[in-house]
């Protein structure tokens, strides 16, 4: 029998063998492998990335809903619970009346605010790496109608800090 340079192997009857070489079936195997193992991580990280973002979502909604309701409780109180001075934007004690009244445990950023409506024109809601965004169809548009309405837009990202400093 002879080998020609092909691989295959001559019988004496004609009969043509091939000769399996494992260093190739080894490598396309592996190869299969790495592909499908990737994919299925891939989905598997979409599908938890997009999960917990429609919850953090549902959260800011609650978020949009307690800072009207305690952006009442504090006009019956003679005060707004808007303060631009303030980093987050709330005056004292906002922020853990709209964790009671809300089953949202971020933090809570409110940027704008209509005192006629008492409601938000525009804040973020963060927890975790997501950060949700909320700016009121009035805003926008300038349309009085959808004030009552609370009609907005929603940005939902989520990001992960590459690098962290911390003051020392």
């Amino acid at each position: 029998m002879t080998e020609p340079a092909n691989g295959q192997i001559e019988g004496r009857e004609g009969t043509v063998f091939y000769k399996r070489r494992i260093g190739e079936w080894l490598r396309r195997y592996i190869i299969e492998l790495v592909i499908i193992v990737l994919a299925i991580t891939f989905g598997i990280v979409t599908t938890v990335i997009t999960s917990n973002a429609r919850k953090v979502f549902r959260e800011a909604k609650d978020v949009r809903y307690a800072l009207k309701l305690a952006g009442t409780q504090f006009y019956g109180g003679g005060t707004s619970i808007y303060d631009p001075s303030k980093p987050t934007g709330l005056t004292n004690g906002a922020a853990e009346l709209i964790a009671e009244m809300s089953t949202a445990n971020g933090q809570v950023f409110l940027y704008a605010w209509d005192d006629e409506q008492k409601m938000p024109l525009r804040f973020e809601y963060r927890k975790g790496a997501y950060s949700v965004v909320y700016i009121a169809e009035t805003e926008i548009s300038g349309n009085s109608e959808t004030r009552s309405q609370m009609i907005g837009n929603w940005d939902v990202t989520y990001s992960f800090n590459v690098l962290k400093y911390d003051a020392e």
